[in-house]
């Protein structure tokens, strides 16, 4: 999944979650590959083979309860904490649908379930299909996500000026 995809859960969040602001949401969706390329730059991952620490199921797992647990901390919300949490486990999730991204030359999974070694999974959508049919997924998915978003803009400031002030 590329980046347009993430961002379309993080726009599609904002509902749940009202007190977070919409960047923390957006930043939430990257994590694991902000988390890659820290470790990338440091020699702990590979750039194609080797991604357990930030995109392996398990470290995904922790990864998204930290973030749930710093989230509920900063807002004082366990919603929040809730909400973030599953925001970064989303990434995994449709990493998992879409990994790995052979468009048309079918590769094998790349996503660990636990460390170096393990076994390794993807449901392999994006061998399947063109990058073109991938951008017209993700595309749409950001058009539903940003829908969302705005339905919830658009109530919450009709809510506004429904109050007496």
């Amino acid at each position: 999944m590329s980046i347009i995809g993430h961002l379309a859960v993080g726009l599609a969040a904002k509902p749940a979650a009202p007190k977070v602001q919409l960047y923390v949401l957006l930043l939430a969706t990257l994590v694991l590959d902000f988390l890659f390329f820290a470790f990338a730059l440091v020699g702990i991952e590979g750039m194609r083979t080797d991604i357990p620490w930030s995109h392996g199921l398990f470290m995904s797992v922790i990864w998204s309860a930290a973030a749930a647990l710093v989230g509920a901390r900063i807002y004082r919300s366990h919603r929040a904490g809730v909400v973030i949490g599953l925001v970064v486990f989303s990434h995994w999730a449709l990493d998992f649908v879409s990994h790995p991204m052979g468009f048309g030359d079918p590769q094998p999974p790349d996503l660990p379930l636990f460390f170096h070694r393990s076994r390794k999974v993807g449901l392999g959508l994006y061998n399947s299909i063109s990058v073109f049919q991938a951008l017209a997924i993700e595309t749409g998915m950001f058009v539903l996500g940003a829908a969302i978003y705005a339905s919830y803009v658009v109530k919450k400031r009709k809510a506004e000026r429904s109050q007496p002030a």
